[in-house]
């Protein structure tokens, strides 16, 4: 869809919705019927008219976070999950706004479990940012920006692109420093598909496109956090490893229609395992040392390379990662990080994986010959990488 010429300051079909839209937006939501079986999935024992009173009930977005979306990522948390954890949050201020910049594993449960953690120590909780290509549908888009969601415009052409990225760019700089709200963004567009989280620099150049300040001062101003969230298990694993055997196999991928729904529906209700949330430092000391005396695009290049270093230090490495490392590269390098019952319950769990990729592959017109040799590789490698990278990265910052 191309985007017609718009303010760069209006982000009126952007932003969330605010409280007094809040009642026409729950009517309209309620006149679909993919609403009432969302809803079953998490409050099974309410018919629909229970449904309808419960929302008529809410007022604002807080209101509907704390009463209902709140409740069912607890509900998707205590159900999917063996334990949420998340350290550090001890360092945030009440009376700041932050800007989360986060790894990216899952399409919606990254931000949702930062906010229900926020949620139950008492925070408020974070605007989302959300891609558009993932709201082909009025409901879906109605429930995210009532969830406190914003909107990333994505498929815009090359003259759009620096328009959409300013008016972005200020919505970000309105609303931590000016509406004192924080934000979660994701570190990259699109999920990590490999383990291997990497800082997009074209990302922080967005951060500061629309500002006339120095790179230092305008991030400076928006409390950047670096956060990770780690998972035992990836549920959608199966979906990254066929992606990236198809990429290895044709040099290309092709989603299918209602693929990113489907994938976030088993992001929501697979099994992960054990889940973590670490909250680093802000970036104000790295911004500091950030030399002011080459090209801009190597100003970035650096603070994107120190985000990464920060994450992967701060990344909670599991037995399924140290395990995987092992199997991987031969060695019993991290043999003390795992009890034999977890190595051949991964082993089992690994086997099963590469057996459902093995069957689905036809699809994916995948050659037989190699594939399970390919997929289980791939899958390894998933698992492995957050090793590798927390091994490579250094306790020094990097410039």
């Amino acid at each position: 869809m191309n985007i017609p010429a718009f303010d760069i300051n209006d982000f009126t079909d952007i932003r969330p919705f605010r409280a007094d839209e809040v009642k026409g937006v729950i009517e309209r939501i309620l006149t679909d019927p993919g609403f009432y079986k969302m809803m079953r999935y998490i409050y099974n024992e309410l018919d629909e008219e229970d449904i309808r009173e419960m929302m008529r009930e809410i007022d604002t977005p807080e209101q509907f976070q704390e009463e209902v979306s709140g409740p069912a990522f607890k509900f998707i948390t205590q159900t999917t999950t063996n334990g949420l954890t998340i350290t550090n949050i001890d360092r945030l201020e009440r009376d700041t706004a932050y800007l989360f910049l986060s790894n990216h594993r899952d399409i919606i449960l990254d931000s949702a479990l930062l906010n229900v953690s926020l949620l139950e120590k008492g925070f408020a909780t974070t605007e989302i940012a959300i891609g558009d290509n993932l709201l082909h549908h009025d409901l879906i888009r109605d429930l995210v920006r009532l969830n406190k969601s914003f909107i990333v415009n994505r498929n815009v052409n090359p003259k759009e692109m620096l328009a959409v990225s300013k008016r972005l760019s200020n919505y970000i700089h309105h609303t931590i420093r000016e509406q004192k709200a924080s934000i979660w963004l994701a570190h990259k567009e699109g999920r990590s598909k490999d383990g291997d989280d990497r800082t997009a620099s074209g990302l922080l150049k967005m951060l500061v496109s629309g500002s006339d300040e120095s790179i230092h001062e305008a991030m400076t101003a928006l409390n950047i956090i670096p956060m990770v969230v780690s998972y035992e298990y990836d549920p959608c694993d199966l979906y990254k490893a066929n992606e990236l055997l198809e990429i290895r196999e044709h040099g290309e991928y092709q989603k299918q229609a209602g693929e990113d729904y489907q994938s976030a529906l088993k992001g929501i209700t697979g099994h992960k395992g054990r889940v973590n949330i670490t909250l680093g430092n802000r970036l104000h000391r790295s911004l500091k040392r950030l030399p002011a005396d080459v090209p801009k695009n190597e100003q970035f290049r650096l603070l994107s390379q120190e985000i990464d270093r920060r994450m992967h230090k701060m990344y909670k490495l599991w037995p399924t990662n140290f395990i995987a490392y092992d199997l991987l590269y031969g060695t019993r390098t991290y043999a003390s990080e795992y009890t034999t019952i977890q190595k051949v319950a991964f082993k089992n769990y690994l086997r099963g994986r590469t057996l459902q990729l093995f069957v689905n592959r036809k699809s994916s017109l995948l050659k037989r010959e190699g594939y399970i040799r390919q997929a289980r590789e791939v899958l390894l490698q998933m698992y492995a990488n957050p090793v590798i990278n927390q091994r490579e990265a250094s306790d020094a910052p990097i410039y």
